[in-house]
């Protein structure tokens, strides 16, 4: 099987990924869609065309001074000024033509202020405009090369593991929303964590941050995924002392790939089952259903808490898919949720082995079709370990 992609955060309306609201600068400077640039124009050529082919009784310089600013809304400043130069030289040209002036209508004098005016004014605005669109740039550019710090590329292989997958942000303008996902390479094996904080979008952010820092570092140093949530559960217990959000939790899937091949250790704290892929199509993993990270101190020791953890045999030619409930919640205009483990079912049982990056793309696609409107972070992660023994 070849590499897949690199897992990316990207947000759901957007399928180039681009977070950005502004379009970018053409090369002419301005900063709107080319078919409205020559708008300005057009007013400038129809208010002298009606100058010269109507009577001198009618007056046509709404139309030099709606040019204007309607060029302060679409150009930089530096166009802005040449439109507004024009639009005044072609005023005052046709008041030289016509003879007005002192010995003519007074009130083309006037027309002539108030478009100088109203282009001292619309220089003012567009100057402004710009500053406040390069600050909204940079700030911008800030937020998402601070989002993807936080959730990084999954790379497409780690140790013997194989992986790819998707991410959709709930908030259009975020790349990252209540959605997580990590993996990192250890001492004790491949380690892996898909969670869903209560909450989603920005709002979540915050709380995503404690539980991907937390579990980057413990998965490193901790000699079990029990160890590694109940790292987790004390890193969350001090942000809710710190937030006062008593109703914080995490809901979360912790997979280890052991050095030995055939097996797969696993941890549900509240999380969608994992779903196992092979010839007769996907069903869940039966595990030990615990409570969500967070909450993890409403149970009785015996009854879970951060134990709960299982070493389950991977057999070859099986993957493995981590996903949030954004995925099988994601409704349809019936008000029908998306049918994971079916469709996947219906799309890749048989002997053939799909790739990892193949089975992501389905789902990613297929999801989006079957639910046009989707109002909540979506992610899924697809693993995949050649070596796996039966």
């Amino acid at each position: 099987m070849s590499s897949a992609n690199p897992l990316q955060a990207r947000p759901v309306p957007s399928p180039s990924g681009d977070i950005t609201a502004q379009p970018a600068a053409d090369s002419d400077g301005t900063w709107a869609p080319r078919w409205v640039l020559p708008l300005p124009w057009l007013l400038i050529a129809a208010a002298v065309a009606l100058e010269v082919g109507t009577p001198a009784d009618y007056s046509y310089s709404s139309l030099m001074s709606a040019a204007v600013p309607l060029a302060a809304l679409l150009y930089r400043p530096g166009w802005t000024v040449v439109v507004g130069v024009v639009s005044v030289a072609a005023m005052v040209g046709l008041w030289l033509a016509n003879e007005l002036g002192p010995t003519g209508d007074p009130r083309s004098g006037v027309d002539v202020g108030s478009l100088v005016l109203v282009v001292g004014l619309a220089i003012a605005f567009a100057i402004a405009r710009a500053r406040i669109q390069r600050r909204l740039h940079q700030v911008r550019a800030v937020a998402e090369a601070a989002q993807r710090a936080l959730l990084r590329a999954v790379p497409s292989r780690l140790g013997p593991v194989r992986l790819a997958g998707f991410y959709h942000a709930a908030d259009a303008e975020a790349l990252v929303g209540g959605d997580l996902y990590s993996a990192q390479q250890t001492s004790h094996g491949v380690r892996v964590i898909v969670g869903d904080v209560r909450g989603k979008g920005i709002g979540a952010v915050a709380t995503v941050a404690t539980v991907l820092s937390t579990f980057r570092e413990a998965a490193q140093v901790q000699e079990s995924l029990s160890a590694v949530a109940g790292r987790i559960e004390r890193a969350l217990e001090l942000e809710v002392a710190g937030t006062g959000d008593s109703e914080l939790f995490v809901t979360a899937a912790l997979l280890e790939f052991p050095a030995e091949p055939g097996r797969v250790r696993m941890l549900n704290r509240g999380h969608p089952p994992v779903l196992l892929l092979g010839p007769d199509g996907a069903e869940p993993i039966e595990v030990p259903f615990g409570l969500p990270l967070g909450l993890g101190e409403l149970a009785a020791p015996e009854a879970g808490g951060a134990d709960g953890e299982v070493l389950r045999p991977l057999p070859a030619g099986r993957l493995l898919i981590a996903y949030s409930d954004g995925v099988t919640e994601a409704a349809n205009d019936a008000g029908l949720f998306y049918p994971l483990a079916a469709r996947l079912t219906a799309r890749f049982s048989g002997p053939k082995l799909p790739e990892p990056a193949e089975v992501a793309a389905f789902v990613e696609a297929d999801v989006t079709r079957w639910a046009p409107s989707l109002k909540d972070d979506m992610t899924t992660v697809v693993l995949y370990r050649p070596d796996a023994e039966v």
